[in-house]
């Protein structure tokens, strides 16, 4: 019977029935640089030398300091995973998300009590900590702290009302305090933030963490294949045929993932902007997926948290760079606007060609017909 994938609980008890692909350990681990330096050999992923290499996923059951909280990390290091969690071909990844933008389903929100708030912590609560209340690790001792690197950012445009999702580096900064850095120019939801500060205004955002894995591939999707605008959320819903389902935040004016595992509630702050090692001064940021441990930067914007609501039994979810995971990530929608790019970049190509040298014409031409054209 075919395994239906639609959260990260059954994205995990599918990769439980392929041969080598989650490995799973109840010893106790520490998030603080531990858990991270036991993956790094396990899963042959992140903080390694180049290249890097595919190894399973891991579920660790034990989180010293979080008692009942699981970790979960390296579910989209393998192209051969994601294929599986996608209901697709290794080779057919990049033609399958094209589509997947091309004929987009948008969320829907639902209503009543949402998996994501079976357990509410409001930050009014006198024992809210962020710190006690969400396992994110500290991947290196250098890390300026702790990091929530998979956490599906959602908000909205305060003047055109439009809706996206984007992932971006989140680290906890305080009890009720995260930090969120914007790369200048490169996702919508620093559009939104940058358009609510001009307004004076803060921005309502959700944090989803622990969801489908179609939803992690298609929010990393970028201008121009998705412009402002576009929700990559409706990516997601396309790959699985029905929509993401969302429901409305329990304390702001916002929406998030009906199914996540966690979710953060909470306000991006104008005019605020906050050091990213304030507390650790270490002078760096987290290892990135490119290969480096960068530098902290001076300039994050604040979220004030509101709530943090979750599912009983929660399965933290992260990923640490470099690794496969964000090749997958970042390269597969990558591989689907190269996709889509020929379709134009040929019909230029084709129709130059007959005024150039004639083997250029004939492999014009030979393309054309690969392509059934």
């Amino acid at each position: 019977m075919e395994h239906k994938v639609k959260d990260l609980r059954s994205a995990l008890e599918l990769l439980q029935t392929m041969p080598g692909q989650l490995v799973e350990t109840h010893r106790e681990v520490d998030p603080h640089a531990e858990l991270a330096g036991v993956y790094r050999y396990v899963g042959a992923g992140g903080t390694v030398q180049r290249p890097t290499q595919e190894g399973p996923a891991m579920l660790f059951h034990t989180i010293k300091g979080h008692p009942g909280a699981k970790v979960a990390i390296g579910v989209l290091a393998s192209r051969k995973r994601v294929a599986a969690l996608l209901g697709s071909r290794p080779e057919d990844l990049g033609k399958l998300l094209y589509h997947s933008v091309e004929k987009p389903i948008p969320p829907v929100t639902v209503q009543g009590e949402a998996p994501c708030q079976q357990v509410v912590h409001r930050a009014k609560d006198p024992d809210f900590d962020l710190y006690k209340l969400v396992p994110a690790p500290t991947n290196t001792p250098d890390d300026a702290g702790p990091y929530i690197t998979l956490g599906m950012c959602y908000a909205t445009h305060p003047e055109t009302g439009a809706h996206d999702v984007t992932i971006h580096r989140l680290c906890i900064q305080g009890k009720d305090e995260l930090s969120i850095f914007f790369t200048p120019g490169a996702r919508h939801i620093g559009a939104m933030a940058e358009a609510a500060e001009r307004l004076g205004k803060p921005l309502p955002i959700s944090i989803s963490i622990g969801v489908d894995p179609a939803i992690e591939i298609g929010s990393c999707f970028e201008p121009p294949t998705t412009p402002l605008g576009y929700d990559e959320l409706s990516v997601a819903g396309a790959l699985r045929g029905e929509p993401v389902e969302l429901c409305p935040c329990v304390t702001i004016s916002e929406r998030a993932i009906a199914n996540a595992e966690y979710v953060i509630e909470g306000e991006v702050l104008p005019h605020v902007r906050v050091k990213e090692d304030q507390n650790s001064h270490t002078g760096y940021a987290m290892p990135e997926f490119p290969g480096y441990t960068g530098p902290a930067s001076d300039q994050c914007w604040l979220i004030k948290v509101k709530a943090v609501t979750h599912r009983r039994d929660l399965i933290m979810q992260t990923c640490i760079g470099p690794s496969e995971e964000h090749v997958s990530m970042a390269g597969i929608p990558t591989e689907a606007s190269i996709y889509h790019k020929p379709q134009t970049i040929e019909e230029m190509v084709y129709h130059l060609a007959a005024k150039l040298v004639e083997p250029f014409g004939i492999a014009a031409k030979e393309y054309r017909r690969w392509n059934g054209m």
